[in-house]
């Protein structure tokens, strides 16, 4: 009998990514491609949907998952708010469903890759809590065997924990001092610009990488921004051990994987900070899935409702 397949498509501020998964939640098939979000919503969905079609010509699939990096109300499929891809209110299952012809479950991104790194591991101390450092800073809990949403779906947004009280830099979500403002890519990349000087002095960066290439160099103002972020984000990190009380701790994302030190140097300084019963049992890993995450926790999401 041939294995029946969901398929996840994570929609992120840079990049998008789409996973076919069987049932044993094997990989059948991927692909990425840029978002362009900047291009608006339409035209976003339409390079989805023929993504998704393309895929399905090969692997016909029960349900499709989508992970967004926004908040979304997983009830209704819409995509609420999204400060990284500056889309609100967007009726997203609905306009997939109806293109696609397939039952579309809508889940925040970071959720969903919590819930793929949740089963990526044989053996979880739940709740695992999972943070991801892309564009933007987000956290996912996985309790129960399922993703925990909170009273309206926006829990464990920990990258709008504030990290500093008064005067901190400027967030996506129109608040200060949120660890974001300090340790997403985009703010990496934009504080790097201003403590390097004005173009065209020197080249503006346009990504991590850039800064962190630059850092290797010996550019002593792009390693305090990175070490900088690795901090605040320890800072936030002990703030959510301390409240959540997680079995596993899991750091990951774009610019995890872009400066290799980052995860390391955050879960040291979590440790300094977060009360030492928090961390007795406390079992910390990078991620596993790497940029796939979403897309295959999305998939697996998906086949919750598909089932039911």
């Amino acid at each position: 009998m041939p294995a029946r397949y969901t398929m996840g498509i994570d929609l992120g501020g840079t990049t998008t990514s789409l996973a076919v998964i069987d049932a044993r939640n094997y990989v059948a098939a991927k692909r990425s491609f840029p978002t362009r979000a900047e291009a608006g919503f339409d035209d976003v969905l339409r390079r989805i949907s023929e993504a998704a079609a393309a895929a399905l010509r090969e692997h016909p699939c029960d349900a499709l998952g989508v992970a967004a990096a926004a908040q979304v109300d997983v009830e209704a499929g819409v995509l609420v708010a999204s400060p990284n891809l500056r889309f609100a209110n967007e009726p997203l299952a609905a306009r997939l469903r109806d293109a696609l012809g397939l039952p579309v479950v809508l889940e925040n991104d970071v959720s969903a890759a919590a819930y793929g790194e949740y089963l990526a591991a044989p053996q979880v101390r739940e709740p695992l809590f999972a943070v991801f450092v892309g564009t933007g800073v987000g956290g996912g809990l996985v309790a129960g065997g399922d993703v925990f949403r909170g009273a309206d779906g926006f829990a464990a947004e920990i990258g709008h924990v504030p990290v500093v009280a008064t005067g901190g830099e400027p967030c996506g979500c129109g608040r200060r001092g949120c660890v974001e403002a300090y340790a997403g890519g985009s703010a990496i990349v934009r504080r790097a610009n201003a403590r390097r000087g004005p173009p065209p002095e020197v080249p503006a960066f346009t990504d991590v990488t850039g800064v962190v290439r630059a850092a290797a160099a010996g550019e002593a103002a792009c390693q305090a921004v990175l070490e900088e972020a690795a901090d605040y984000l320890g800072v936030a990190l002990a703030a959510a051990v301390n409240l959540l009380n997680p079995g596993t701790l899991v750091v990951g994302g774009g610019v995890a994987r872009a400066w290799p030190p980052l995860a390391p140097r955050a879960l040291e300084r979590m440790k300094e900070s977060a009360l030492p019963p928090a961390l007795a049992s406390l079992a910390t890993r990078e991620a596993l899935l790497g940029a796939w995450a979403g897309a295959i926790g999305a998939a697996a999401l998906a086949r919750k409702p598909a089932r039911s």
